[in-house]
């Protein structure tokens, strides 16, 4: 493999801390020094690579062409009615809907949480607290009050079989009608609801609620190697999503085939990819049914080697980049 020791990367700044993580642990996974870049500013020394994330590849590519369309892309997330042939790589997350391809890795989890020295998800230890990670309404996802209502019901129900405290930790997107039932079910145990940092509440909880909205918090919590339920909100079918589902009942290849040429965006599937989490053992959901065993755990060892295998294309990548001067005398 050729020397590395110039290469350096580029990562699109997206205001979603969700998303910057991830880049920020496949960045650090590869070893090479990084920086953000915000809005429309172009940095004074031209990067290796750029890492962009979702929409931001709009932003990436504008970057790309400041200097002189050398950088290479690489995109997390499906990207947005652009052909992937024109991509670098794309290293698509687990609920995302698009075909594969010489350009793509999906994933099975995302990389939060991901440590590259850490190839396997540690030993289960339940000692602690339930604590209930509070999401919220999205494009796909409802979160009524009903949800509200049910989701604490079941929580209560797994500590008090599991003989552990609950603890419930609010969200940024946790809706302010959903956070008035936490606050009036608990006024008098106001304890309960925790609102110090995700990093500490992780570590200090032996079993975790995640609800369905939240694919960050899904692997923050599964990596953690504890117990994870997953709360099932209700799903909601954007318009496009509803296109999608009726071009596939005619012919799936045909939207693949738009979306291969950049000219339809992918979709989303997050209840195929919860019920491929649940049929693994990664996750339990937080039903009747799966409040029957409430002393669940995932099996173990589990192999956490996604961030590896992302990190060895990004490099392989790189490693067969012609240096600039052949490029600009082809």
């Amino acid at each position: 493999m050729k020397s590395l020791s110039n290469a350096s990367i580029l990562i699109v700044e997206t205001g979603r801390k969700g998303e910057m993580r991830q880049c920020e642990a496949l960045a650090n996974a590869c070893g090479l020094p990084w920086q953000f870049t915000k809005n429309d500013q172009v940095p004074s020394n031209e990067p290796t690579l750029i890492l962009s994330f979702g929409r931001a590849l709009k932003q990436a590519w504008r970057l790309k062409a400041a200097f002189g369309g050398r950088p290479l892309i690489i995109q997390l997330g499906r990207p947005r009615l652009k052909a992937p042939s024109e991509l670098d790589l794309i290293l698509l997350m687990p609920q995302d809907d698009y075909p594969e391809g010489p350009q793509t890795l999906h994933l099975n989890m995302p990389l939060n949480g991901a440590d590259i020295a850490r190839p396997t998800i540690p030993a289960d230890k339940t000692q602690g607290p339930v604590s209930v990670l509070l999401g919220g309404p999205t494009r796909h996802f409802g979160f009524s009050d009903h949800d509200a209502l049910v989701l604490l019901s079941r929580a209560e129900r797994l500590a008090a079989a599991t003989g552990t405290e609950l603890r419930i930790v609010p969200g940024p997107r946790t809706p302010d009608h959903v956070m008035k039932i936490v606050a009036e079910r608990y006024r008098q145990t106001p304890d309960r609801i925790d609102r110090r940092p995700l990093s500490t509440v992780l570590a200090e909880s032996g079993r975790l609620v995640v609800t369905a909205d939240s694919a960050s918090l899904i692997a923050d919590a599964w990596r953690t190697g504890k117990p994870t339920w997953l709360y099932p909100l209700p799903v909601r079918l954007p318009p496009v999503q509803r296109l999608k589902i009726m071009a596939d009942r005619i012919t799936p290849e045909l939207r693949h085939t738009l979306i291969r040429r950049g000219w339809l965006a992918g979709g989303t599937d997050f209840p195929r990819w919860h019920r491929i989490l649940v049929q693994q053992g990664f996750v339990r959901p937080l039903t009747e049914r799966g409040l029957k065993k409430p002393d669940w755990h995932m099996p173990f060892p589990t192999p956490d080697e996604e961030l590896q295998a992302c990190r060895d294309r990004v490099l392989a990548l790189v490693a067969d980049r012609k240096p600039a001067f052949s490029r600009a005398e082809r």
